[in-house]
């Protein structure tokens, strides 16, 4: 339950993730730069259809991070020195990967527990729910997402990895 200037309104967790990552891709964490490397990202999709989402300095080997590619949100994560991209919402209950904890190039979703493999989307808790991919590419110091490899599945709910049980295993 949430207060709202006086009132009691109740949020479901859909709608809290949607805001969530709403707010998120409208405004953008501050960037991290380093000295050597303060320009800005590049505007626009360049004529390959990548678009520069971050400086390669601002993610740290081993991390992930929600950006916006054209309004939609995408995971980006810094892997053993390369950069990969899928979808940003878990094909669970569309938590944020982005935000997920990376574990041997697998991010672990934050809300509950779902495991997706980062370089090809697949889902290793429900091996038929996968994420979708994005390509990535390194250039003139930014890393740029394009046009996806492969779709994930629209389909969402099921088991929780992390031990909750819902009223869907109630009797």
């Amino acid at each position: 339950m949430t207060r709202a200037r006086g009132r009691l309104w109740v949020m479901g967790i859909r709608s809290f993730i949607r805001r969530k990552v709403s707010e998120r891709i409208s405004t953008p964490e501050p960037a991290q730069t380093t000295a050597t490397d303060q320009r800005p990202l590049p505007p626009g999709i360049d004529t390959e259809g990548f678009t520069a989402v971050l400086r390669v300095g601002e993610l740290s080997d081993g991390k992930g991070r929600t950006v916006a590619v054209q309004s939609t949100a995408v995971a980006v994560f810094h892997i053993n020195g390369s950069f990969f991209a899928i979808d940003d919402a878990c094909t669970h209950e569309d938590a944020p990967l982005g935000e997920g904890e990376v574990r041997a190039g697998r991010v672990v979703c934050p809300y509950h527990d779902w495991v997706f493999d980062i370089e090809t989307g697949a889902c290793l808790t429900e091996p038929d729910r996968p994420v979708g991919c994005f390509s990535t590419k390194v250039a003139d110091g930014f890393v740029w997402v394009g046009p996806r490899t492969s779709e994930g599945t629209s389909d969402r709910g099921g088991d929780h990895a992390d031990g909750l049980k819902t009223s869907e295993h109630a009797s």
